[in-house]
């Protein structure tokens, strides 16, 4: 198999008797083993008169076997043992995936084996897994991608299998008993989930000889029982279904535009890649570019081209614009200037270098990836094993070694108006139809041919210009030795104000690196006028530099700068070369007077907007937002942020970038490809830039003490209909013992909480917990949302839950030990990538774990911590003898106040600026 010479990992493809292909990975790099298995089967293949069946198939594959007859078993396993497990059911692929601790490789591979000799269907999980999945459909009532995604559906080929409703609900598995389900479960299974229609693909640290043996061990005796059959698909569109204009009404205030092109599949052209170039060049951010045009017309503030659904048989290509208010009037000018820019690409013609370029920016990406996890390798390897022929399995994704401008011109042909679908979203449509199972409202009316003509008028194309050679493209260069005292980041510069650490990297030895500069700004403290104006100042200087800079982040180097509780950073990362010149450069931009008033009011209300959405999302969302803003001394409601920006003028903004620069506290890190002598420069400039402004200490972070006698509650009005909970118990203190045993509680209860109230009781889809540390004081939050059953009722399953499961902990005593080497593992997993070392070494430092032992400090106090100390814990928890607890709740119309004895929060503000904190 063709692969990067950068790459460690080895590869073995083998194909068993039965049919079932295989990939071995071995991956040094990975300290957990993954495995996914893909089976060509997905709601394509539902039975026409039972919508969602293949989604239902997928559930109760995890709800017992023959071997293993415990609901979950599976999951069980994983999640004690260090890992995770899920599973996927797309149009025309399902996949089941998962990792784990290395040494309970072969144990779990037991398991994925056995899901698939003799499922159980057990009827009456069936009965409860409906109400899991209408649980599921429910949830996304209220989600605008999923109701647009139903318009499209209604809106294709009624005889192409796309249009059919994939997920499933109570109503359409209502018309069959329990006996009829498992019936079609069999058949389904039967016809489908064969060793010949699946690929499987296992990422180990292991010899791929060993993880061979385990393969060919445990898959060999699995043998398929019948000939695979489908139909043959007919077209996804009707030539009713193109030249027309969709008007949907969204529940958020959506200005969207989506202009959709059908194109034949594109597998056949992975060599050549003909759409990765047009998305090139249609989504350049630069000047001269649809973009900028779109901008300073102000019609539009973003622009994406190259999405779109595909298939074996089809390929959607989408041009996503977010419009501004102007640009929903002049839509079809919008339009119009389209077809003029790609009337250019034509006359033009597509250069070589254009198509050269594009390979070039792929191989990189290929040559020095940030390494995916294991579960995601495995995930999209036992994909691809259906989608590129062996010998370019690695490669497929990257490859463009046939070059064909012949190609890109033809698929270029057929971006035309009458093989276009205009979907305008926004609140203004006018709408006659509603789509089926999302009640989404909306229109369909074919566009006429004065409107075409219109399109096609060309009256923009003096206005483009094509875009020229990245001059970002790094050179190569040697990697610089690496000198061990620098390891592990060590403070070069200490002075006041002013901290800067360097380091470099031996373990991925790749010519790349991060920079990293947070300020922490006495100013913030001020409140949220402050904050709002900071959001702002943000994100108008991040529409300057995006622009300016759109082709570095093309050829891999890249900026962040955002806003945090302690002030702003800026973060570049990626090819080292020149991207210390660039990370000055942007500094300088970031002190410098910048000219906003051009773009001010597109990114005002941007951000307004983006606030307001924030009202709209699902529940448990709004309460976990609500909760972070509740604990964190300096963060500030959505809510109050809305009322400021409304009102936030060009010199507001000037006079907030001014508090914030006229004091503060630097601190930086530079790790990766780069000498001692290129450090010693960086820091001198950064000491002569840090010398113009006032120091200060950095800010404090802190956390509201909820540790009281009573419980805290808040209601968050929410939108959507569906009462959601989040129980969030703080931990007595933030020291190691605490945080451990934190840590441990959660993994413990994760796997129970979810069987018993979701699984067993069917409280909902949403139904979770997690270890939530706020500014590294521990905490435990558990949640649910739920279609059936009112808050207060929530609250006392969860209580109840606790309470029983304190009193019965024994039972759990036999996985304490796997449990614990779990959480170990998890710790000291390695990184798998640079970047993701520059970032836990970056935070360590943030944390003032400056000698970046905590994992091992942390791992040496769960290896002492016994089981009857988590015991006394979850005592403490349970009769909240030093925990704090806060219950966050929306709930339905009818809901009154709740009746448990809890100090009632009525006053976000009020309440932060009357409590203590951490």
């Amino acid at each position: 198999m063709l692969k990067s010479a950068y790459d460690n990992r080895q590869f073995n493809h083998i194909k068993l008797a039965n049919g079932l292909r295989v990939l071995l990975v071995q991956d040094p790099n990975s300290i957990k083993s993954a495995c996914s298995i893909t089976f060509n089967v997905g709601h394509f293949d539902d039975d026409k008169d039972c919508h969602g069946i293949s989604h239902l198939l997928e559930h109760m594959l995890f709800l017992g076997n023959s071997n293993y007859p415990r609901p979950n078993e599976f999951n069980d396993f994983v999640s004690t043992h260090g890992g995770c497990v899920n599973a996927l059911t797309g149009t025309e692929y399902t996949s089941f995936f998962y990792d784990i601790a290395c040494e309970y490789e072969q144990q779990a591979l037991i398991h994925l084996r056995a899901m698939f000799d003799k499922p159980l269907f057990n009827p009456a999980l069936i009965e409860k897994e409906i109400n899991a999945i209408d649980s599921e459909f429910l949830l996304k009532q209220k989600d605008d991608l999923r109701r647009l995604y139903q318009v499209h559906k209604e809106t294709c080929n009624p005889n192409h299998p796309f249009s059919q409703f994939s997920v499933g609900n109570k109503e359409t598995f209502a018309p069959f008993t329990v006996e009829q389900l498992q019936q079609k479960l069999q058949r389904l299974f039967h016809g489908f989930y064969q060793p010949q229609n699946a690929c499987l693909c296992l990422v180990s640290q292991h010899d791929l000889s060993i993880t061979e043996g385990y393969v060919r061990k445990l898959f060999s005796d699995w043998t398929g029982n019948c000939k695979l059959t489908r139909d043959a698909q007919p077209a996804l569109y009707l030539a009713s279904n193109l030249g027309v204009q969709i008007n949907i009404l969204p529940l958020q205030k959506a200005k969207r535009m989506i202009l959709t092109f059908a194109l034949p599949e594109q597998r056949t052209h992975y060599r050549s890649k003909p759409l990765s170039v047009l998305s090139h060049i249609l989504g350049d951010e630069g000047k001269g570019g649809l973009l900028h045009f779109y901008k300073a017309q102000d019609w539009a503030t973003n622009l994406s081209a190259g999405g779109g659904i595909e298939g074996s048989t089809f390929k959607d290509f989408n041009i996503n614009l977010q419009l501004t208010d102007k640009g929903i009037t002049h839509s079809d000018a919008v339009i119009t200037a389209l077809f003029s820019y790609i009337q250019l690409i034509k006359d033009c013609g597509i250069e070589p270098w254009r198509i050269k370029e594009t390979a070039t920016l792929n191989q990189l990406m290929w040559d020095f990836p940030d390494q995916a996890k294991a579960i995601d390798e495995a995930s999209h390897f036992s994909q691809a094993m259906f989608e590129y022929p062996i010998h370019h399995l690695v490669a497929g994704e990257h490859i463009l070694d046939k070059p064909d401008v012949g190609i890109v011109l033809q698929m270029l042909e057929f971006f035309c108006p009458q093989n276009m679908r205009i979907k305008a979203v926004n609140p203004s449509v006018n709408v006659t139809q509603t789509a089926k199972w999302y009640q989404t409202p909306y229109s369909v009316e074919s566009i006429s041919t004065q409107r075409i003509k219109h399109f096609m008028s060309g009256q923009w194309r003096s206005s483009f210009m094509l875009p020229k050679a990245n001059q970002f493209l790094p050179t190569c260069k040697t990697s610089q030795p690496v000198n061990k005292n620098y390891v592990l980041p060590k403070k070069i510069v200490c002075e006041n104000g002013l901290d800067f650490w360097y380091g470099q990297d031996h373990k991925f030895k790749q010519p790349k690196g991060d920079c990293f500069l947070t300020f922490d700004c006495p100013a913030i403290n001020e409140g949220v006028q402050l904050t709002t104006a900071k959001r702002l100042w943000v994100a108008l200087l991040n529409e300057k530099l995006n622009q300016k800079y759109y082709q570095a982040n093309l050829a891999g180097m890249h900026f962040h700068f955002y806003p945090h509780q302690g002030g702003f950073s800026l973060q570049t990362n990626g090819f080292s070369a020149n991207q210390l010149e660039f990370c000055t450069n942007l500094l300088t931009k970031i002190v410098i007077h910048e000219d906003f008033s051009s773009s001010f009011a597109q990114v005002k209300a941007k951000q307004y907007q983006g606030l307001s959405n924030t009202v709209l999302n699902k529940p448990i969302n709004r309460l976990f937002t609500t909760l972070a803003v509740i604990m964190q001394q300096q963060n500030q409601a959505s809510s109050d942020m809305i009322q400021v920006m409304e009102n936030l003028t060009l010199d507001d903004v000037e006079s907030t970038k001014t508090k914030l620069l006229n004091q503060f506290h630097l601190e930086g890190m530079m790790y990766g490809d780069w000498s001692q002598e290129e450090a010693n420069q960086v820091s001198v400039d950064i000491k002569a830039f840090r010398k113009r402004h006032k120091h200060s200490q950095k800010i404090h972070r802190g956390v509201a003490d909820i540790r009281h006698n009573k419980a805290i509650s808040f209601e968050v009005e929410c939108q959507h209909k569906d009462p959601a909970v989040v129980i969030y118990f703080q931990a007595p203190d933030a020291s190691l013992k605490n945080v451990a045993l934190t840590i441990l509680a959660e993994q413990l209860l994760a796997t129970p909480f979810f069987n018993q109230l979701r699984t067993e009781q069917q409280l909902g889809y949403l139904v979770g917990s997690g270890y939530i540390p706020y500014n590294q004081h521990p905490g435990i939050g558990f949640y649910i949302q739920s279609p059936q059953h009112s808050a207060e009722y929530l609250i006392d399953a969860i209580h109840l839950f606790l309470q029983q499961i304190t009193e019965n902990i024994d039972q759990f005593n036999h996985i304490w030990d796997p449990l614990k080497k779990g959480v170990i593992k998890q710790l000291m997993e390695k990184d798998t990538n640079l970047s993701m070392k520059s970032q836990r070494l970056w935070m360590a430092i943030g944390n003032q774990d400056t000698a970046f032992s905590y994992n091992i400090r942390m791992t040496k106090t769960i290896e002492e911590i016994d089981f009857s100390a988590l015991k006394s814990y979850l005592i403490a928890l349970v009769s909240r003898q030093g925990f704090g607890e806060i219950i966050l709740y929306s709930a339905s119309s009818t809901q009154t106040l709740l009746r448990f004895p809890t100090e009632v929060i009525t006053n976000i503000q009020h309440f932060k600026s009357n409590t203590q904190y951490i």
